[in-house]
């Protein structure tokens, strides 16, 4: 499939990007194995997370904490800690959840993993 073939073929710079998206103002949720190995790894400690929440399905999670600049992961100059950690979260690995979002994040200008001929602002 074409569409494919193309996805796979981009690169992507999510460090150097000027990202718009919700995750590094609003943080993220984390499942308690990954909060628990960011902390025991030291990219994290425990302040950096809420406290325990259970979601709608009856998952326990943790939300990343957020200051006056977004996320407590973001750094200083610009990207985010837990992309380069080596421990994402599950979140940071499945968003966009489909070719679909893809498209309509790319077309708001914040998916630099996503075919920049599709970004069409």
């Amino acid at each position: 499939m074409k569409n494919e073939e193309e996805k796979e073929s981009t690169q992507c710079d999510c460090v150097a990007f000027p990202c718009g998206d919700a995750c590094c103002q609003h943080g993220v949720d984390v499942f308690v194995h990954e909060r628990d190995l960011l902390i025991s790894a030291g990219t994290a400690t425990a302040s950096d997370f809420s406290e325990p929440y259970t979601d709608e399905d009856g998952t326990i999670l943790y939300r990343t904490q957020t200051g006056p600049r977004g996320c407590v992961f973001l750094m200083d100059g610009r990207g985010c800690r837990l992309h380069i950690s080596g421990h994402k979260p599950s979140t940071c690995h499945v968003w966009p959840r489909d070719f679909e979002e893809a498209m309509c994040a790319a077309g708001e200008g914040y998916l630099p993993c996503f075919p920049h001929r599709y970004n069409k602002k």
